[in-house]
């Protein structure tokens, strides 16, 4: 997919679809060059600080993650849906041998590898990975506005 312009404004209005922010097809060699682009634009939507680092180092380790395991490339779509920035990460691999994994903690401290959705999972407001027969898709989002109850704590 060839990259979209940045989408102006704070998103879509309610009731309308999510506004395509960035997207792009990627391989092993793309990889730092798409870190670079997604931080700017997920900057430039309103991620700022902490939550930019944190959504950026997570849609890396998925980037990474497909060029690993996914048949050395894939692609990217960042999208704004009112105040939520969303990441989804695709590619064309088998997808998972047996069920998704579920995350119920990192693998053992002598095992290589492993460790990417995870991270990926707890540097995000959420993660869904759909597995089908034409490869994968994590989806992560990130809210660009604190939730009202952190606000009053």
């Amino acid at each position: 997919m060839p990259e979209s312009p940045l989408t102006q404004g704070t998103g879509a209005a309610p009731g309308t679809a999510a506004a395509e922010v960035f997207a792009r097809d990627f391989t092993g060699a793309d990889v730092t060059g798409l870190r670079h682009d997604l931080r700017r634009h997920a900057e430039a939507a309103g991620l700022r600080g902490d939550d930019l680092d944190d959504f950026v180092a997570a849609v890396n380790e998925l980037v990474t993650n497909a060029v690993r395991h996914g048949g050395g490339r894939g692609s990217l779509r960042l999208t704004l849906d009112v105040d939520t920035l969303i990441a989804d990460v695709s590619d064309r691999g088998e997808g998972f041998a047996g069920e998704v994994p579920v995350l119920a903690g990192p693998p053992p401290a002598d095992m290589p590898g492993g460790r990417g959705i995870l991270l990926a999972r707890r540097l995000t407001d959420t993660l869904l990975i759909s597995d089908g027969p034409d490869g994968v898709t994590v989806t992560v989002t990130r809210c660009l506005s604190a939730p009202q109850a952190a606000l009053h704590q």
